[in-house]
């Protein structure tokens, strides 16, 4: 995935120990993606050495223990914007007002230890295996703000690892937390005698869209390596990487070609004077590429450029790149209807 322009390796993408690992987590309830009220912290923790959740849960608060030993905290990340001075995390004291100011842009650096915010529900704490070790993140769930004692990364082993996200889900809710998990690699560097032969293969899910809906379009992708001369076990490792820089393109289909262009475009970068846009796309870890769709933007859309109402035919495109190499799919049909 990429922050704030630079690129990080998602969790389930064999991160090794010495890339920035995308720490990400979503908070989903009803079916929908929502902010908690306060994220307070994501604290990691070794796998290995926790496999009994009490060994870090304290039974009664359900919360990480209030003594638990400094030296098994490998990291921790924390809200780090400007507006923090009315944020004590678990002591009670928190105004939870301005979005953008609790959670910053990314930057990295040594002390990026920071929490940081992709969207509604999506967060993502960045674990820097590039800084060698360097980044360290203030450990104050038991403490006042700002005086909790500092932690130096020590998430930097080849192991499974287990990060805990502390959070109060509305105002009146008490903290509580999420336990997921992931693991660091040094296997994912493979050397091979010859270029890689790559092949895609691509397929919308999707076919009918209701009008009113605001869904994920999914796009399936599936690549084979054609190398005959290389060890199978090393085309297995790369067959489990992601593609990368995953954009996406959405055009209508005009029906009346007499005195309407073809297409229309439903999506345009500015910036980039493109179609290909990268706002509102996910991909999954199993390389499905996930756009979000609203198609009650399509109305004043299509109004502005004369082509009528909004139901019809669409086109969709995606662009992602696998190495050195820029893959477009075909383009792929579907109704709103």
């Amino acid at each position: 995935m990429q922050l704030n322009g630079f690129n990080l390796v998602d969790r389930y993408n064999q991160p090794s120990v010495d890339s920035p690992v995308a720490i990400r987590t979503f908070f989903i309830n009803n079916g929908l993606y929502v902010d908690p009220y306060d994220v307070s912290a994501c604290t990691i923790f070794s796998k290995l050495e926790n496999a009994n959740p009490l060994s870090i849960v304290d039974p009664i608060t359900g919360l990480i223990k209030e003594d638990q030993a400094l030296d098994t905290v490998l990291m921790n990340f924390g809200i780090s914007g400007t507006d923090i001075e009315s944020h004590d995390g678990m002591n009670g004291r928190v105004t939870f007002l301005n979005l953008g100011d609790y959670f910053p842009a990314y930057l990295p650096g040594n002390q990026a230890s920071g929490i940081h915010r992709v969207g509604v529900g999506d967060y993502v704490a960045v674990l820097d295996g590039t800084l060698d070790g360097d980044l360290s993140g203030q450990y104050n769930m038991h403490a006042v703000f700002g005086e909790g004692p500092q932690v130096q990364n020590h998430a930097s082993a080849i192991q499974d690892y287990i990060d805990v996200w502390t959070v109060k889900m509305t105002e009146a809710s008490e903290y509580q937390i999420f336990i997921t998990e992931f693991k660091l690699h040094n296997n994912t560097y493979i050397n091979v005698a010859e270029p890689l032969i790559l092949t895609t293969n691509n397929r919308l899910i999707n076919k009918h869209v209701t009008l009113g809906s605001r869904v994920d379009l999914k796009i399936t992708t599936d690549f084979t390596v054609q190398n005959k001369n290389i060890d199978p076990a090393t085309l297995n490792l790369f067959k489990d990487y992601s593609i990368n820089t995953v954009s996406v393109s959405v055009q209508k289909i005009n029906d009346e070609t007499t005195r309407l262009p073809a297409r229309t475009p439903i999506t345009f970068d500015e910036e980039e004077n493109t179609p290909f846009v990268t706002d509102g796309i996910n991909v999954t870890s199993d390389n499905t590429i996930l756009y979000n769709f609203d198609t009650n933007l399509l109305s004043a859309i299509t109004a502005t450029a004369g082509v009528g109402g909004p139901s019809g035919t669409y086109i969709i495109n995606a662009a992602y790149t696998i190495l050195n190499q820029t893959f477009v799919t075909p383009p792929f049909y579907f109704e709103v209807i």
